[in-house]
């Protein structure tokens, strides 16, 4: 038996062992993959491997305490302690049954595990029901997580599901609040003449709007004339700071939308019909508020100068792209005679803004668009292939002049929200700098700024090498991203950077009208903040993943049953594609026809792949392949549930 000496070294003993235990943790953020083991990467950078087995009690993203061991292998990995702090708390997955047991395998990017699902939460529901749930059991410490259904959204071959399940996966939102109704009801028509007092009334000048042939959420009109020294450019944004103010219910949410999205078939709009289709929609013949900037181009297509007004406008034309680009290319009598001599001026003026744009900044080659043609069953129809044509590159580059214009007007006002490209990422110019060197490129400048950035691509536009290096540099860019000061934007050339001409779709861009009335009429200014500006790009960033997410769901059904129609000779079919993404793993190919991508798996190729980093190459004896190489292709599979399509090399 123990004497109290000895039972108080023995607590000693442990409570040392227990102090030195808990400093020898360490806190990280878990990690998943693609299969059922993850990562944790601690807070001094290090990363550590963490088996099924640990893996099973956490969710990726949790914060956790963790102790280091070594498996038999002497290999370090982590093993749990801990949970400081979990934040997956809802998410959309896809129902599972086996047995008599129910699951949910979550839509989760390396989520490996699924979670229980308890009997009486799944009445009604069916294998590969989509659903969203709520975790009502974190996994640690024993592993056994447990969630609970909160709505069953339905299945893939519902009509209009795809745009359903990216608004629910997202959390978009997409219902008007009651609220907005009663402030609706004060709009009229019957407001304009009363709203435009103190305005410049422009009706009378013949602005055209130049848009889709079914467009109705038309927010620029252009009219052009010719001066003395070149011409002078108008361009009309549709104003709807003027109908609403900040912290009413249409201006909170606006900014919850953030933009409006385009998904195939059906929209989902930053703002109601009555405003977006109706009151300030440019429309044909109708008066409409408008924020104009009018420009002052000399012959060689350089802005002398800039103009922002309040304004009265009037559409005379609403034009639609095929017929504008056929009034271009020759056939004068697609428009109208009151119409077409003021077109001719658009086209001169908006030509010698290309032609300055190309020899002072840069020039984002032309790239297909991919229309996805939706039938009544709302699945695809057809999906078509298009180039730019002259009308698209016409407004694009009128709208190009207008918002460089615009944010320096800002930046003189000291005031506004920018879009800023830095260019190259840092960990790649010790690799870029070696190409520029391996492939002989004469250019001795800095990288690592927008300027040296823009002098490099000048360069390679000029004499440009035959490895695709200008494809390659692309990939090495960082990505434009919202600011609240006026920086170079790398990737177009301009000093600066913005968007105000599509206020009813960004609420950026209404933000920046409030700025500029709130300027002209010495009023006191909106506040642009870092929380302001961090809104905006997290709902840019998920709006543009909601969309993608249904068009890829949509295309690949499409596709799919392209080769279910196919006949068994011809099961082979090959499909021509083009390389557009390299990783240590393989390659993305964009099928011609269809505008996806799918993935060539390099890892079990034979003879065995070797990639090169710095080039973004794979090559083996038998090929080598690279960015923007043509390429044939048979699809391995399409796999409709995690939406991703496998292709192999024919």
């Amino acid at each position: 038996m123990l004497n109290l000496d000895s039972l108080a070294q023995l607590k000693s003993l442990k409570s040392t062992i227990s102090d030195h235990h808990v400093a020898s943790l360490k806190e990280g953020i878990v990690r998943g993959s693609q299969g059922r083991f993850g990562f944790v990467n601690a807070d001094d950078g290090q990363q550590f491997f963490l088996p099924p087995d640990e893996m099973a009690k956490v969710f990726p993203g949790d914060k956790i305490q963790f102790s280091e061991t070594t498996d038999d292998k002497g290999k370090i990995q982590g093993v749990i302690e801990k949970i400081i702090q979990s934040d997956f708390k809802t998410f959309t997955g896809r129902f599972q049954k086996r047995g008599k047991a129910q699951f949910v395998e979550p839509d989760v990017a390396m989520f490996g595990n699924w979670l229980y699902l308890p009997p009486d939460a799944c009445k009604d529901v069916k294998d590969n029901d989509w659903i969203s749930c709520e975790v009502t059991r974190h996994p640690f410490p024993n592993g056994k997580s447990q969630a609970k259904i909160i709505d069953n959204i339905g299945q893939l071959s519902d009509s209009g599901f795809e745009r359903h399940y990216a608004i629910e996966k997202h959390k978009l939102s997409h219902e008007w609040p009651e609220t907005m109704s009663s402030e609706l009801a004060l709009l009229a028509e019957e407001n304009i003449p009363e709203m435009a007092q103190g305005r410049e009334d422009l009706t009378a000048l013949p602005f055209v709007t130049i848009d889709s042939e079914h467009t109705r959420d038309m927010d620029d009109a252009l009219y052009a004339e010719k001066t003395a020294n070149g011409h002078k450019l108008y361009i009309a944004i549709a104003d709807p700071s003027a109908w609403f103010g900040k912290n009413t219910s249409l201006d909170q949410e606006a900014a919850r939308r953030g933009n409006s999205l385009y998904f195939p078939g059906r929209s989902l709009p930053m703002l109601p019909p009555e405003l977006s289709n109706g009151l300030c929609s440019l429309l044909e013949n109708k008066n409409r508020l408008a924020l104009v900037c009018t420009l002052e181009i000399n012959e060689q297509g350089n802005i002398e100068s800039s103009h922002f007004l309040q304004a009265l406008v009037c559409s005379k034309g609403k034009l639609n792209y095929q017929q504008v680009s056929e009034f271009i290319e020759g056939k004068k009598d697609t428009l109208s005679s009151e119409l077409a001599p003021h077109m001719d001026e658009l086209h001169v003026v908006t030509q010698r803004l290309n032609a300055f744009r190309h020899a002072n900044n840069l020039v984002m080659e032309d790239r297909p668009d991919f229309y996805i043609n939706m039938g009544d069953n709302g699945k695809v129809q057809s999906i078509t292939r298009a180039d730019r044509n002259a009308a698209q590159k016409l407004v694009e580059e009128a709208m190009l002049a207008g918002n460089l214009s615009c944010a320096r007007y800002l930046n003189e006002i000291g005031l506004g929200i920018f879009i800023q490209h830095v260019g190259f990422r840092t960990e790649r110019l010790g690799d870029i700098k070696n190409i520029i060197k391996e492939q002989n490129i004469n250019y001795e400048g800095e990288i690592n700024t927008a300027q040296g950035y823009k002098a490099l691509i000048q360069e390679l536009n000029n004499n440009a090498p035959e490895f695709p290096v200008k494809s390659l540099f692309s990939r090495f860019l960082t990505r434009s991203e919202f600011a609240d000061h006026a920086q170079p934007h790398a990737g177009m050339g301009f000093d600066c950077y913005t968007t105000f001409t599509s206020p009813i779709r960004k609420y950026s861009d209404l933000v920046i009208h409030r700025i500029i009335s709130a300027h002209l009429n010495e009023q006191k200014k909106p506040e642009v903040n870092e929380a302001l500006i961090e809104n905006l790009q997290n709902s840019l960033i998920t709006g543009r993943n909601a969309v993608a997410q249904a068009e890829q769901w949509l295309k690949l059904q499409f596709i799919s049953l392209q080769l279910e129609n196919i006949s068994d000779g011809q099961k082979s079919v090959q499909f021509k594609g083009t390389i557009s993404q390299i990783n240590p793993g393989g390659f993305m190919v964009q099928l011609d026809e269809y505008g996806i991508d799918g993935f060539v798996d390099m890892r079990k190729s034979k003879p065995q792949s070797q990639f090169d980093k710095a080039y973004l190459t794979h090559k083996n004896e038998k090929a080598s392949y690279q960015l923007d190489q043509a390429v044939i292709v048979n699809i391995k599979v399409i796999d409709l549930m995690k939406r991703k399509l496998e292709l192999t090399i024919a």
